[in-house]
């Protein structure tokens, strides 16, 4: 699976979208029926866990931050808001379904996306808005963009809590809760470009069924084409193309790299993958 996309698919994406945000967003398409910024609550330190809320018409559905080959990956502009340090990105598991013949990642009918907000002064409300660009497909894709806002306080009554709750329970386990033992990638040259070797292993076999998606977090000039998975006892090996914009831009830090490794009933977070 890929953690970004080729220039050309970009530029296609951009031309669907109308290239940068829009001061204005345009109405929702029909098969969106619900999208909120819900409040959430406040935590002791004085972040704020809220979420995103999408509904979809039955049939639909919306993408994970890596949507496979074929789909159009999610953003999130938080620049409007005020009082806002930082944000961080709690996504539950997504489901594995084929679209169009194309392996897809994403949510069918509903996504509830936690979001953790760090104000810069505490105690002060955060002003959050977020404008976001996110695609929808069923029959046919369709590109949408909306903007979202909340006021954040310690004085607001708690809003949304339970459906946060069990977004934050469906998060993928971390390798040490998945009995991963061992983690490890080796860069290969394949081309013009280069192929991305991984070898997990795991306490006891991991199943068979396994789809492997490799991230090169902060790496946007990156494109890592389909991953081809199998497991052996109790090891998954998975590799993948590795292609720059730049050509001379193939040096990856392994300890920026994030696996994912998902089936039908879990999914596993992998941060880092060093080689020996």
């Amino acid at each position: 699976m890929q953690s970004s996309i080729p220039a050309g698919v970009a530029a296609l994406i951009a031309f669907l979208f109308g290239g940068p945000l829009l001061a204005e967003p345009a109405p929702l398409p029909p098969a969106v029926v619900g999208l909120e910024l819900i409040s959430g609550w406040q935590t002791a330190d004085g972040a704020h866990v809220a979420a995103i809320e999408m509904r979809l018409a039955p049939g639909w559905h919306t993408y994970w931050r890596v949507p496979g080959l074929s789909g159009i990956p999610p953003t999130f502009d938080w620049s409007a808001s005020r009082n806002l340090a930082s944000v961080a990105y709690e996504w539950p598991r997504p489901a594995l379904f084929d679209s169009f013949g194309v392996p897809t990642i994403g949510f069918k009918d509903a996504l509830v996306l936690p979001v953790i907000l760090t104000p810069e002064t505490i105690g002060e409300p955060i002003e959050a808005t977020v404008t976001l660009q996110f695609g929808v497909c069923r029959d046919i894709c369709i590109p949408a963009e909306a903007r979202l806002t909340a006021r954040l306080g310690a004085t607001a009554p708690p809003e949304g809590r339970a459906a946060i709750e069990r977004a934050l329970a469906a998060r993928p386990l971390d390798a040490g809760a998945a009995g991963v033992t061992r983690a490890r990638c080796d860069l290969a040259p394949a081309g013009p470009g280069r192929e991305i070797i991984v070898e997990i292993t795991f306490d006891a076999p991991p199943g068979r069924d396994l789809t492997t998606v490799i991230e090169a977090e902060g790496r946007p000039d990156l494109w890592i084409g389909q991953t081809e998975t199998r497991t052996e006892g109790r090891a998954v090996h998975a590799t993948a193309r590795l292609d720059a914009l730049d050509p001379g831009g193939l040096a990856l830090d392994r300890g920026a790299l994030r696996l994912t490794l998902l089936d039908t009933t879990r999914a596993i977070d992998i941060r880092g993958c060093p080689a020996d």
